[in-house]
């Protein structure tokens, strides 16, 4: 029997991730999927049909289909077939992934961008970056959501995924809290993933190359700008920085069994300090993560977070953190946009690191 592996279920969250989406989008009228807002692109139907088109348009130049156009116009895109459209090429990529599993996907892509400028990348990277743009636009389609009241218990993490596909026992007093929050406990049965250690590095490379360049976006913008509050995410520029190195830090500790609430830098402190204890923190992320393998991947941590203690494999809570930072750093980017901020975009695919490969 084919393994399952971490790619695998990084596929598995993003289609349950996509179907919680539609699911709250369900019963919106059109005038609320077409409200203009300063966030993604523009409105809730023109963010979910990018997500759609790009996946389809990224499966095409991985099967070698003719060059096409970028699609642009979401008019008269129904949820209808936004769920069914990405429900085929989901089914697609299972098919592509399986294909090349032998090779552990490094097959070399050519393919041409919207521009007709032609690029050479591995498909192992091209996977990680169609998984990674669909947590950073699910991000702002909450946003709209929001909007219109509609969210979900917690958020549309990778860890809430792992929890409603858990393979870890939790006690059944915590069972019982986080459902009456609305959180799925073991209600999608999945298996454990195959811990692949490549993969992890990969998106940690990434993730520490991303932050820094937030962190210098950032420095683009008045100071008062960090501290203005957009009502999104974690409210302004300054808190959802620390934020993201607050998550880091704390799971660094729960891995080497310091177990504890989760922390909560001071509000006011300043760029250059968050950029000097972030680095401190990537360090020994990046440290402990060299150390895991099979083994101590399926090792499980007990956090306590602001609800009752929660179990987690360690590979597991590594994909978490990974994918956590680029959902927050989606809204952050929104953030200094609307605050004059120089942006450069921060896709997987525009990391340096690939420019050579």
């Amino acid at each position: 029997m084919t393994a399952y592996e971490l790619i695998d279920d990084l596929f598995a969250y993003n289609r349950w991730a996509n179907a919680k989406i539609a699911t709250l989008c369900q019963g919106l009228r059109d005038a609320q999927l077409d409200a203009k807002r300063e966030i993604g692109f523009g409105t809730l139907r023109g963010t979910l049909f990018h997500l759609l088109t790009a996946e389809r348009v990224w499966m095409e130049r991985w099967t070698g289909a003719p060059w096409r156009p970028f699609p642009t116009d979401p008019d008269g895109m129904s949820l209808d077939e936004f769920s069914a459209g990405l429900a085929e090429v989901a089914a697609q990529r299972r098919s592509l992934i399986e294909i090349h599993r032998a090779t552990r996907w490094r097959e070399r892509i050519t393919y041409q961008d919207s521009k007709k400028t032609e690029f050479t990348h591995s498909l192992f990277d091209l996977l990680l970056h169609v998984a990674n743009h669909g947590v950073h636009h699910r991000a702002q389609a909450l946003h709209f959501l929001k909007q219109f009241d509609r969210t979900v218990p917690a958020g549309l993490d990778y860890i809430f995924y792992r929890l409603a596909a858990s393979t870890v026992e939790q006690s059944p007093e915590s069972v019982r809290q986080l459902q009456a929050f609305g959180l799925d406990v073991a209600t999608v049965p999945t298996p454990d993933p195959r811990y692949d250690a490549a993969l992890i590095e990969r998106l940690f490379q990434y993730q520490d190359w991303a932050n820094i360049e937030i962190l210098s976006m950032a420095d683009t913008v008045e100071v008062a700008a960090l501290d203005r509050d957009f009502q999104m995410g974690c409210g302004t520029i300054r808190k959802s920085l620390l934020h993201l190195m607050d998550a880091d830090r704390w799971w660094v500790d729960n891995w080497n069994g310091r177990a504890s609430a989760f922390p909560h830098s001071a509000p006011e402190t300043p760029l250059v300090a968050i950029r000097e204890a972030w680095a401190k923190v990537a360090k020994q992320r990046n440290e402990f993560l060299a150390g895991v393998d099979s083994t101590v991947a399926m090792d499980v941590v007990t956090i306590k977070p602001d609800g009752p203690p929660t179990a987690f494999r360690i590979g597991e809570s590594a994909l978490h953190v990974a994918l956590h930072g680029t959902h927050h750093r989606a809204q952050v980017i929104n953030m200094l946009r609307r605050s004059g901020g120089r942006i450069r975009d921060l896709d997987l695919l525009y990391w340096p690191a690939l420019a050579s490969r």
